[in-house]
């Protein structure tokens, strides 16, 4: 690809990303929600409340995550008061047409009057007084009605005849009085004697002197037999049909039961309640008495349901208890709300709406692959662009082009870089744009009055006192001040030699010597300059390494990523205590000897792996180095030469904590050197770190390793006591040194970090359920794998680092961090890399979980993890990834030449021809000055040398060729 067509497919591929991480993070109007968090919400609930659904997007799109939170607080409050099982426990009430609390307490009064005092007082007055005159109990209050009515007749009736009339000859009487009823009643009275007679018997009974009608008595016989055959029926001891004296208190009280039990009846609606039994009545009538709760929740309950309803959630309602568990409804309606939501941005959002797994990956890959090559070209680019520039500024300026060029034809008596300088300041800035020295060669090379560098890059600040600063910052109208102020500072160590001859004396020296100067950095930060923190740290390989001084230096603003080996990389290796005869505490001569044994024990097993030593104080450095001479003199071993040569691209050093910032080795063996007086105390003379300032040495100090730091000391961290010294930097010694002896896990275990959401404790139990061991949030030091899974066999080793698309992936600012450099930042570390999208686990979970088991099996069986502590490339190549190879181009081929013959008099060609000829000259694309433009027409024109005419006629076809 061209760089235009690279460019495009790369803006392309990085938009697609950055605009699907950006659909993912949105938040949408009017819900307030982002998909993630909508997918996390949907995945975490219980499997019951997923089955909810049913809501329309357009629905959903009127209810916003506040509404939602009311609605769910509705629900949950219509399941806690029982809504969800009124119509089955409770179907009397839910049938009820109560309408309000009133009307719910004055229903409950009711009831409650019913069941305690009318219903069983009207049954002992009913049941006194059929006990009375020994009649049988009837079973329903109906029939209790339906009893006294019949004795109240009874009653009637008896007020009118005598007893005697029951005894009478019913049949008898009935026969004989019939002809009254045919006849006319004159005339029986006189033709029929039978009918006299009856009328005689039935008047001889009647409670006073009277006469009766012919059909009268016939219709009291009747009646007489009717009450007899009943009677005989219903009393236990027979007798003639009489009523109790407590008819009529009985007859009122069931009267009135009726009429309580028809009001009951409307509001309840449970059948006619004079056909029930009265234990019937009685249970039912208790049951509603004893229902306070739901009385009280009644008017509530349908109030939520009737809103529930209206917001179009009857189906949810109904659901409840079918399908769905009360304990999830509240759960539920929102899982019905979300899958809406979900829905609506999904198919609303075009960056949504096509994704697949699959294609994201591919484009994620793409996006990699191209950025890999833009870095690859650009410095081509660069390169050409620096050409073309210089071009123009030589044609600009012919007299410092040729001063130049004369001097670089020279082989002696050069002019002094200084008056090159001053005499062809264009050039010379123009064919090096990018000038590098230290900040004394600035003011010895470029004249003061010199305007022609746009900016100063000053690295490494905060070594560079602001004297040496204040001439370079002269010589450019921008300034960039790269350092850590938590670094070594400009110090005078090397302003004289320190004499070894008295302890005391020697510790004041260090001490003086090592005093701290103020750095250009530090006016910087003082000044109101524009500060940007650099916050990922790439050095160390396990991220451990950093966690101390991340911890106690950069309040964990360092962004550092963890390693694949569970084993601390930091190690303390404790020299016994020996009292010794020296009088020096500054080289304990047997932690000498134990740092020598490391050294020679590391060239024999470790070659490989880059080694440096690095001391506290100057002394304690040259006796290990005169040591480990003497030690490799004495071996003899060839075999150790290579690694201990001065030719090698990492050679091993040994220096004090003066030398050694901008060192860095794989390992990093520190000593301190300093042990206890012989009575056992330890005195408190650490050198440069009791100074202010001293724990910036040893922040250098303990962050030179890629791999592993091994701390030699004859004390430990319960050696010092933590209030013997104010100084800061002594204080941090000592927590190092329990840092150490924790083998780097004193600041916190390998897990922690935030509380995993829905979507990640699903992963972490899907993974877990296939035998993955999964540790989520792995890391000490910012940055933390969202999962790192370990290898089965190889205790202590983790193989797989799987990152999802959340919180932790959409923190970072760009594409490239998120996309690329996190991901090969792991893999140089010696992980295996594997991605899960939330959107793709959302829609096919055993899917994702197949790819997720495949890439574990796979970074499992790769052998490369097997052989080393680090199985990656080195980390410090992520920088640069892939290698940068400028591309230096080389002449391209011409096309056929203009058909313009050399030889002719200049004014025989014409313009276009010399235009024409121009322009396949410069067809090769090879970068030329105006004078070599014009040699190379002259010569295709076959003209020795130029006139006036002749550079004329070149130099406006030179000028039009360019167009």
């Amino acid at each position: 690809l061209d760089h235009s067509a690279l460019h495009l497919r790369l803006a392309e591929r990085r938009t697609q990303l950055i605009g699907h991480n950006d659909a993912m993070h949105q938040r949408r109007p009017p819900w307030n929600v982002t998909l993630y968090e909508v997918q996390e919400k949907i995945i975490g609930a219980p499997e019951q409340a997923r089955s909810c659904g049913g809501m329309r997007s357009d629905q959903a799109r009127e209810l916003d995550q506040k509404t939602m939170d009311q609605l769910m607080r509705v629900v949950q409050e219509w399941v806690d008061l029982g809504g969800h099982r009124l119509e089955s426990l409770y179907p009397e009430w839910a049938g009820s047409n109560v309408s309000s609390p009133e009307e719910a307490q004055e229903a409950l009064r009711l009831v409650r009057d019913l069941a305690t005092a009318a219903l069983p007082d009207t049954r002992s007055l009913v049941l006194a007084a059929l006990d009375e005159v020994g009649l049988a109990h009837p079973g329903t209050v109906g029939e209790w009605w339906e009893l006294l009515q019949w004795l109240s007749g009874v009653e009637q009736f008896g007020n009118r005849f005598k007893p005697d009339l029951y005894n009478l000859d019913h049949p008898y009487l009935v026969k004989h009085l019939s002809p009254g009823d045919r006849w006319w009643q004159p005339v029986a009275a006189v033709f029929s004697p039978s009918y006299r007679a009856a009328m005689r018997t039935v008047e001889s009974v009647l409670r006073t002197p009277s006469k009766i009608s012919g059909p009268d008595a016939l219709q009291a016989v009747k009646l007489a037999a009717q009450q007899v055959e009943r009677w005989s029926r219903m009393s236990a001891d027979g007798g003639v049909p009489r009523a109790p004296e407590g008819l009529g208190a009985a007859l009122a009280a069931v009267t009135s039961l009726a009429g309580l039990l028809k009001r009951a009846d409307k509001i309840f609606s449970v059948g006619d309640p004079l056909q029930k039994t009265h234990s019937d009545l009685q249970d039912r009538l208790a049951r509603l008495a004893s229902q306070e709760s739901v009385a009280a929740s009644l008017f509530r309950i349908r109030e939520l349901k009737s809103h529930l309803v209206g917001a179009g959630f009857g189906d949810l309602l109904r659901s409840v208890g079918a399908g769905v568990p009360p304990e999830n409804a509240a759960e539920g309606l929102e899982q019905s709300w979300l899958k809406a939501v979900w829905e609506d941005v999904v198919f609303g959002d075009p960056r949504l709406a096509g994704f697949t797994e699959a294609v994201h990956n591919r484009r994620q890959k793409e996006f990699i692959e191209l950025d890999h090559q833009h870095i690859k070209i650009t410095p081509g680019r660069i390169k050409r662009a620096a050409a073309e520039a210089a071009i123009e500024v030589m044609n600009a300026h012919p007299e410092e082009t040729n001063l130049v060029n004369r001097e670089a034809a020279k082989r002696t008596r050069h002019l002094p870089i200084r008056r090159l300088f001053q005499q062809a300041p264009n050039v010379l800035t123009a064919i090096r744009p990018c000038w590098a020295m230290s900040p004394l060669l600035v003011a010895e090379l470029i004249p003061a009055d010199s305007d022609l560098f746009d900016v100063v890059i000053f690295d490494e600040a905060s070594q560079i006192p602001p004297a040496e600063a204040i001439g370079v910052l002269a010589r450019a109208p921008r300034a960039v001040i790269a350092g850590d102020d938590r670094q070594l500072p400009p110090t005078s160590f090397f302003a004289r030699h320190i004499p070894d001859d008295d302890e005391e004396e020697d510790d004041n020296q260090d001490m003086a010597l090592t005093s701290d100067i103020e750095s250009i950095l530090d006016v910087a930060k003082a000044s109101p300059i524009p500060e940007q923190m650099l916050q990922w740290h790439y050095r160390s390989r396990d991220g451990r390494l950093i966690a101390f001084s991340n911890e106690h230096i950069y309040q964990g603003a360092l962004t550092a990523f963890p390693g694949t080996v569970l084993k601390g990389p930091v190690t303390h290796h404790l020299v016994p205590f020996r009292s010794h005869t020296e009088r020096s505490t500054r080289s304990n001569p047997d932690e000498v000897e134990k740092v020598v044994d490391m050294v020679v024990d590391h060239a024999r097993r470790r070659p490989g792996e880059s080694l440096g030593v690095i001391t506290f104080g100057i002394h304690h450095a040259d006796n290990i180095d005169n040591a480990l001479r003497l030690r490799l003199r004495d071996l003899g071993e060839h075999a150790l030469d290579d690694f201990f040569s001065e030719e090698a691209r990492e050679r091993f050093f040994t220096k004090n904590i003066e030398r050694v910032q901008g060192d860095e080795r794989d390992v990093i063996i520190l000593s301190l050197g300093y042990h206890k007086s012989a009575n056992g105390s330890l005195p408190y003379r650490f050198g440069p770190l009791n100074q202010q300032g001293g724990e910036r040495r040893l922040n250098v100090a303990v962050t030179r390793a890629r791999n592993e730091v091994h701390l030699v000391s004859s004390f430990s961290h319960h050696d010092m006591d933590p209030g013997r010294s104010t100084a800061r930097g002594v204080d941090l010694l000592r927590q190092y040194l329990e840092f150490a002896a924790s083998n780097g896990s004193e600041l916190g275990t390998t897990t922690g970090g935030e509380p995993l959401n829905a979507f990640e404790l699903d992963v972490m139990n899907r993974l877990t359920e296939k035998g993955i061991p999964v540790t989520p949030q792995y890391g000490v030091t910012g940055y933390r794998l969202d999962f790192a899974c370990g290898h089965p066999a190889q205790t202590g080793r983790m193989v797989l680092a799987i990152e999802a698309d959340g919180a932790s992936y959409h923190s970072a600012y760009t594409a490239r961090e998120r996309d690329r450099l996190r991901q090969e930042i792991l893999e140089a570390k010696g992980w295996r890399f594997h991605r899960i999208w939330s959107t793709a686990w959302f829609r096919n979970r055993n899917e994702e979980v197949a790819r997720a088991v495949a890439a574990w099996e796979e970074a499992c069986s790769d052998a490369s993890l097997a052989n080393g502590r680090y199985a990656g490339k080195p980390s410090v190549d992520v920088v640069t990834q892939p290698p940068v190879s400028p591309v230096v181009a080389g002449p391209a081929a011409r096309g056929a030449r203009p058909n313009v013959m050399p030889g002719e008099n200049i004014t025989e060609y014409s313009h276009h021809e010399l235009v024409a000829l121009a322009r396949w000259i410069r067809s090769d694309t090879l970068l030329r000055t105006d004078d070599d433009m014009h040699r190379e027409m002259r010569k295709e024109l076959g003209f020795k040398r130029g006139g006036s005419r002749i550079n004329s006629a070149i130099q406006r076809a030179m000028e039009d060729a360019k167009i």
